[in-house]
């Protein structure tokens, strides 16, 4: 008979074929395992070197350490989980839906090379840092804005007529219409030296 020299390795490796068996039993008797799997991910917390470190404080961590605890989970955490992969997926598809029915109503606004002035509301500023439009290094503002109709305006660079403006400020500018794009669907109003009034 042989003897066991590391009597705590041999006890975890033991718990690991555990885990690693249930795990596998539970994937081949669970429809749509793999998306449980991959929603459960956002419980688990990682350190620089991918090594789990924690579960978050919330049921979808509850339920990743469930799964690294036991390799499995119940039939009523699967349905869980399951049930709110869904209700995103429906709350998505119903966005969409909403998304396409405003695309349709989305105008270009101004002719390009001509000036335009309209009141927007900034939906976002996207800040990124690295060479500049014009060349040089520094930061890059991205202003993604909306007319009363909804309608998209971008303006990419620097201008005084954003300094102080939060998401969601209403302002009213002068701008150069530079072009008019579509991106996904989405008919945008690029502008240029815009100028608060």
């Amino acid at each position: 008979m042989r003897q066991i020299q590391n009597e705590a390795a041999y006890d975890a490796a033991i718990k690991r074929n555990i885990i690693g068996n249930a795990l596998k039993t539970w994937r081949a008797n669970t429809d749509r395992a793999g998306e449980v799997e991959s929603a459960v991910e956002a419980g688990r917390r990682f350190n620089d070197y991918g090594d789990i470190t924690g579960y978050s404080d919330d049921f979808i961590g509850s339920i990743a350490r469930a799964l690294d605890t036991y390799g499995k989970l119940t039939p009523n955490q699967t349905a869980a989980v399951l049930k709110g992969i869904d209700a995103r997926a429906a709350r998505k598809a119903e966005w969409a839906e909403k998304q396409a029915a405003l695309n349709v109503t989305r105008q270009y606004l101004g002719e390009v090379g001509k000036k335009i002035t309209v009141t927007v509301a900034v939906c976002k500023t996207i800040v990124i840092e690295g060479l500049q439009f014009d060349g040089r290094h520094g930061f890059n503002f991205i202003h993604i804005l909306e007319d009363a109709d909804k309608n998209v305006l971008i303006y990419k660079g620097h201008s005084a007529a954003f300094d102080g403006v939060d998401k969601g400020d209403t302002i009213t500018i002068t701008a150069t219409v530079k072009s008019h794009t579509e991106r996904d669907g989405v008919k945008q109003t690029i502008i240029q030296r815009p100028k608060r009034i």
